[in-house]
């Protein structure tokens, strides 16, 4: 039985339980913690300073809570959104909200103060970036709208214009190189960087992908798994290792693998385990990273990031013909728009080719 007021109990093992509210989740229900204790006193003391931890934690889910307190309590509902999406959240809530418009109650917020927190984001970062922040908050305002805490203010909300970077892509040339210095080399991590270039898949896809995952007699690849890695708020690493499953559903897929590829697959075949391994673990995407820096040098290609390789795989595929939604397909997103958007510049050229097979149909009408 707990001593009156103080919510501490004598547990069946001996020692002391104390609970404390920490917290409501956005249905107003109290989310409880606990402390433990070999004496009544020590479990008392610690109840209290998680209690000052706690602090406005504690607060009920309502109108006249605090902005930052509603993102925060929203971000920790959240429980269908992969850890990478809540850490990126989390960065925007503290780096962004905290020490701007987070003290404003909710009940406060209106239509001016979003736009003017948009327009001073605008100032310093780049349309992307100012385009995330506010996904995320209009995602958690739309949330006190739907009950009814605060009217719409986000619906009219003027964003800046997104412009669309150029994608760099490896010239064929530079391309022949890279081949060139991987054929020559003996690096247990080119074969992971030879199938990048040939399927497009992400380099957190290669990290993750095992050899129970190919299939050599059939020349495919099955994509259904991810490494990343992410902030670690709990550590004293900054970092951590953070497995899941693919980007989106789309990205979940099998992918045919050409035949030159599947016989150089043949060399390094094992009947299970990470394709890219140290000591018998899975490779980090740092050290990928890094070697494909020493083959860019060594092939004499100023430095790109690790991705150039999917966006080449891509150009050429639309260079050989692939049609958008094979491709689209393979890649794993979630729509041929998304494909055709991304690689619009090679197009053109490849418009013109399909046109000019017209001539053979005004040479020979018949």
């Amino acid at each position: 039985m707990a001593r009156t007021g103080d919510n501490i109990y004598k547990r069946k093992d001996g020692r002391y339980e104390g609970r404390y509210i920490k917290g409501y989740d956005l249905n107003g229900k109290a989310k409880l913690g606990y402390v433990y204790g070999h004496t009544y006193s020590e479990a008392k003391d610690k109840l209290a300073q998680c209690r000052i931890n706690a602090g406005n934690l504690s607060e009920k889910i309502d109108s006249n809570m605090s902005l930052y307190k509603w993102v925060e309590n929203w971000i920790e509902t959240q429980k269908q959104i992969k850890l990478t999406t809540k850490t990126m959240y989390y960065s925007h809530l503290r780096n962004h909200i905290e020490g701007t418009i987070g003290k404003i109650r909710l009940k406060n917020m209106n239509e001016d103060i979003v736009q003017k927190f948009v327009d001073d984001l605008s100032t310093k970062y780049s349309p992307r970036t100012v385009h995330a922040i506010f996904s995320m908050l209009r995602s958690a305002l739309n949330e006190a709208k739907r009950r009814k805490y605060i009217p719409d203010v986000c619906s009219f909300v003027r964003l800046p214009k997104i412009r669309k970077k150029s994608i760099r892509v490896l010239t064929k040339d530079e391309q022949k190189r890279l081949e060139n210095v991987i054929s020559t080399s003996n690096n247990r991590y080119d074969i992971g960087i030879l199938i990048c270039l040939y399927t497009g898949i992400r380099i957190g896809e290669l990290c993750a992908l095992r050899w129970e995952s190919i299939d050599l007699r059939n020349a495919t690849i099955t994509i259904n798994k991810t490494v990343q890695r992410v902030r670690n708020a709990n550590s004293n690493s900054k970092t951590k290792i953070n497995f899941d499953s693919p980007k989106s559903q789309s990205s979940s897929r099998t992918i045919p693998i050409p035949s030159f590829l599947v016989q150089k697959l043949m060399k390094y075949r094992r009947d299970k385990g990470y394709i890219l391994r140290d000591n018998g673990k899975f490779t980090d995407t740092r050290n990928i990273s890094r070697r494909f820096k020493q083959l860019l040098q060594e092939a004499d290609i100023d430095e790109v990031n690790f991705h150039i390789l999917r966006h080449t795989f891509s150009t050429r595929a639309l260079e050989l013909g692939f049609d958008a939604k094979t491709l689209s397909e393979i890649l794993g997103h979630s729509s041929v728009t998304t494909t055709l958007n991304l690689y619009a510049h090679v197009l053109p050229e490849h418009k013109k080719k399909e046109m000019e097979k017209l001539n053979d149909l005004y040479k020979n009408p018949s």
